[in-house]
C-alpha cells in the first residue's frame, strides 16, 4: 500500500530514471482441500511491493488467511536478484529468497526456508534456456534445519501473445531427494492474463501427497487499478513451507499501482520461478523515425519506423507512465492513437523489452534522477 500512496508524488521521476515500483492489494476467498483434511472456506489478504531498477529487482509478499474453523496463517517472503550485462546472449544470475510462515494450529510454529541460487541464461527476444544451482536451509519450529540443494534446468519460447516453459527442478531437502517435472504456458490477450500449468514429481517414496497436478488462473483488469483475479487446481506438498498437498479454488479483488504490460518483467518471472525472464532481452532493433499525425477527430496518431522489431512499446506522461503497446502499422511499422492536450510532454519507447529511451528526432532531457526522456511538443 506504501506504493499506492507514493506513486502519485514519484510516479514519473521514478518512470524516467527507469525505476519501477508495483505495488497491490488481493482480497480473496478460497476453498482448500488439504490432503487428510477436510475442506476448508479461507478468507485471505495479500499485499505485495516490488521494485526494479536497471538490473536488480527486490520484492516483498505477505499473506494472512483465516480459516472457518477458527485457525489462521501468517506468511511472509522476500527475494532480490541481479543480473549481469549480457555478452553474445549469456547473462548471469545471482537471487536470493527467503520466507516465514505461521500456523495457529502448530502453537506458532513457523516453517523457515533461505535459498541463494545463481543460474547462467541465454536467450533473445524469442525463446531462451537456462541452467543453475541453489543452496539453502530449511527448519520447522525449533528444529535443526534440513540442508536444501537444488538443480534449475529449463527452456522457454514466446509466440505472439503467449510464452511456455519447460523446468525441470531437481532437489534435496535432508534426506528427501525428488524432481519435479514443469510445464507452463501463459496468454496475455487484451486487459486478461491466463495461465496454465502441470507438474509430475519423480522421487514418490520420499515425499508425500500427490505426485502429478494441474493449475489455471485468470485476471481480468477492470481499469488500470482494479483486477479480478480466479484459479483452481491440484498441487503438491511444498515441503519448504511445510504444506502438505491438495485441491482448491479461490477468486479475489485486487486493487493495484497499475496493471502490468504483457512484457512487465515480473509477469514473465511469475510463469517459472522469480527469475527475470524480461532482462534477458536486449533489443535487436533500433527507433529510426518518429512522427506525429492529427486525425480528423482531433487524436494524434504516434507513427514508429522499427525495422525488424516484434514488439514496440511506448510510455509517457498522457499514459500515466503506464507501457502501452503499439500496433503493427505496416512492414516495420508501428502507431498508436491518442488524445493529447497542446502543451510540451514527455516520451520514451522500448523496443523488444530493451531499455527505455528517446524517440528519434525529439529532443533529449535530463532530470535530476539521472533519467533521460524526449520533449514532444503538441500545438
Amino acid at each position: 500500500m506504501l506504493a499506492l500512496l507514493a506513486r502519485p508524488l514519484v510516479g514519473p521521476a521514478l518512470a524516467a530514471q527507469q525505476t519501477q515500483i508495483t505495488g497491490s492489494l488481493d482480497a480473496g476467498v478460497a476453498t482448500v482441500t488439504y490432503d487428510d483434511f477436510a475442506r476448508s472456506t479461507v478468507g485471505s489478504l495479500a499485499p505485495m511491493l516490488r521494485i526494479e531498477r536497471g538490473r536488480v529487482s527486490f520484492s516483498a509478499r505477505g499473506a494472512y488467511s483465516a480459516f472457518e474453523g477458527g485457525s489462521h496463517s501468517l506468511e511472509g517472503s522476500i527475494a532480490a536478484g541481479v543480473v549481469s550485462p549480457a555478452k553474445w546472449n549469456v547473462r548471469g544470475e545471482a537471487f536470493a529468497t527467503a520466507s516465514n510462515t505461521r500456523y495457529s494450529v502448530l502453537h506458532g510454529d513457523a516453517a523457515t526456508n533461505v535459498l541463494a541460487l545463481g543460474r547462467v541464461h541465454w536467450a533473445d527476444p524469442h525463446h531462451g534456456a537456462w541452467v543453475g544451482t541453489g543452496l539453502g536451509a530449511v527448519t520447522s519450529g525449533f528444529n535443526y534445519p534440513d540442508d536444501l540443494l537444488q538443480l534449475d534446468l529449463g527452456a522457454w519460447v514466446r509466440a505472439a501473445e503467449a510464452t511456455f516453459t519447460l523446468q525441470a527442478l531437481p532437489s534435496r531437502i535432508g534426506k528427501q531427494r525428488f524432481t519435479d517435472l514443469l510445464a507452463s504456458a501463459r496468454w496475455e490477450p487484451r486487459r486478461a492474463e491466463l495461465t496454465a500449468s502441470a507438474g509430475f514429481r519423480d522421487g514418490a517414496d520420499s515425499t508425500p501427497g500427490v505426485k502429478a497436478w494441474g493449475e489455471a488462473a485468470a485476471t481480468y483488469w477492470f481499469t488500470r487499478h482494479l483486477a479480478i483475479v480466479g484459479g483452481a487446481g491440484v498441487f503438491p506438498a511444498e515441503l519448504w513451507r511445510g504444506l502438505p498437498g491438495g485441491r482448491y479454488a479461490s477468486t479475489a479483488l485486487r486493487v493495484a499501482t497499475h496493471a502490468p504490460s504483457a512484457s512487465d518483467p515480473q509477469r514473465l518471472a511469475e510463469l517459472t520461478l522469480p527469475y527475470e525472464l524480461g532482462r534477458l532481452r536486449r533489443p535487436a532493433a533500433l527507433a529510426e523515425r518518429f512522427s506525429v499525425a492529427v486525425e480528423a477527430d482531433g487524436t494524434r496518431t504516434l507513427r514508429l519506423l522499427v525495422p525488424r522489431a516484434s514488439r514496440v512499446e511506448l510510455m509517457a506522461d498522457f499514459t500515466d507512465w503506464l507501457p502501452i503497446a503499439l500496433r503493427p502499422a505496416g512492414k516495420d511499422r508501428w502507431s498508436f492513437n491518442v488524445f493529447m492536450s497542446p502543451g510540451v510532454h514527455r516520451v520514451n519507447i522500448r523496443v523488444d523489452g530493451g531499455p527505455w529511451m528517446a524517440p528519434p528526432g525529439l529532443t533529449v532531457v535530463h532530470d535530476e534522477f539521472g533519467g533521460a526522456v524526449g520533449l514532444l511538443v503538441v500545438q
